[in-house]
């Protein structure tokens, strides 16, 4: 890029920027007069405040690229990974919890947060500065720290302070083992005394996935119509936190929730310490399964996934799809609720990464998703593009739908 080419492109920036930040104003201001505040809010912004967001942290990241001298810039990425394994310490610490008692203005002395925590005080602030750097916490004063608008959100939430900290375990190393993933976090571990206990890791990922389920989650309940189900009967197959506030928010639906065993027998507490009269009345049936098996739930109106598909290759996301395409009846659908890429917009990509480093899987586009689909006699009818991370995408059979995308057999194709 010539530098006459650097000149207009920042400031087209800069008046992106200003534009975007006018919307964040107004719809901020908006939220000011409210007279009850949604507590959601955050994690369900206004469709304005969501595009606006968006448009101003995407014309900001791009600011940063044309403005740094690239060679420094390639140099503090190559060591990026300091600042995640500086937060995967601060959260296994409890440091954000620690502070949540400081006086913001005068914040607390690592000396006094790292006897907290029970570790060494210099390294921590070490720690501490390297995560003050990118605002997840702030040095008011020298070696005195306290939380910022980031850090706050770990305070009174372990689901999200474990998805943090599940994200520096071992478990992107090697297992030395032929047991799937999942087969090695149910695995007990002995111990010297002949003992077998839980894995650390299985509660650990198990409070992870119920926190990172919890953010993405209101845009999926608002942005997609629920409602217009009716009384319809939704099998939420793997991954069974979000029918519980499906339930709560759509009372005329009714739910047949499958996972493995361990995930069965801690949602059924669940329901019964949140949503009892839907145990007592059986709107909620819980049942053991395999999606790698025949699914015995024949025709629903929906068969739902959350994070399911993104845990898997193409071959066995397939064979996923096959199992309940051969389910479905005319008024059936799928709908997966994922990271769905899209080639200009990046933040999904390193989640991609993810998947594949630990399952040989991978997050993907629209396209590819319809690619699966017609690999198993679906197609992939529309994709709802949610206000946060997760989209739903709605699969129907080929042959109940038309070239066009529209329904057959007098189904509605929502």
């Amino acid at each position: 890029m010539s530098l006459a080419e650097k000149i207009e492109t920042l400031r087209s920036l800069v008046r992106l920027i200003n534009d975007a930040s006018e919307v964040v104003f107004q719809e901020w201001q908006a939220e000011l007069k409210s007279p009850s505040p949604d507590p959601l809010s955050s994690l369900l912004p206004s469709p304005e405040l969501f595009e606006g967001r968006r448009s101003l942290l995407g014309a900001c990241g791009m600011v940063s690229d044309i403005i740094a001298e690239p060679q420094q810039r390639l140099m503090e990425m190559s060591v990026g990974y300091f600042t995640s394994r500086a937060l995967h310490i601060a959260a296994d610490a409890h440091v954000a919890e620690i502070l949540a008692g400081a006086d913001p203005a005068e914040g607390m002395h690592v000396k006094e947060i790292a006897h907290k925590a029970g570790t060494e005080q210099w390294k921590l602030a070490r720690v501490l500065r390297t995560l003050s750097s990118v605002h997840v916490f702030t040095e008011v004063k020298e070696f005195c720290f306290a939380n910022t608008w980031s850090s706050q959100a770990m305070v009174g939430n372990d689901p999200l302070r474990c998805w943090v900290l599940a994200h520096g375990l071992d478990g992107y190393s090697a297992f030395q083992t032929d047991l799937t993933f999942w087969e090695f976090l149910e695995m007990g571990v002995q111990q010297a005394d002949g003992t077998i206990t839980p894995r650390r890791e299985l509660e650990l990922f198990s409070l992870a996935m119920l926190g990172g389920g919890r953010v993405p989650a209101p845009p999926l309940y608002a942005d997609y119509p629920w409602a217009s189900l009716g009384s319809a009967t939704v099998v939420d197959v793997g991954r069974s936190g979000m029918c519980l506030e499906l339930a709560k928010r759509y009372p005329d639906l009714k739910f047949v929730l499958q996972d493995r065993p361990p995930a069965i027998e801690k949602a059924k507490s669940v329901w019964q310490d949140e949503l009892p009269e839907a145990v007592e009345s059986q709107r909620i049936t819980f049942m053991d399964h395999d999606f790698f098996r025949t699914q015995p739930v024949k025709g629903a109106e929906v068969y739902f996934m959350r994070s399911v598909l993104h845990d898997w290759p193409d071959e066995e996301s397939c064979a996923i799809l096959k199992h309940l395409c051969d389910a479905m009846c005319p008024h059936s659908r799928i709908l997966t609720a994922d990271h769905v890429l899209h080639t200009t917009l990046g933040s999904k990509f390193p989640q991609d990464m993810n998947m594949m480093t630990l399952f040989k899987a991978k997050e993907r586009t629209p396209e590819d998703l319809d690619t699966l689909a017609k690999r198993v006699s679906l197609k992939v009818v529309k994709v709802w593009e949610c206000r946060g991370m997760l989209s739903i995408t709605q699969m129907r059979r080929q042959e109940d739908v038309t070239s066009n995308g529209d329904a057959v057999h007098g189904v509605e194709a929502h």
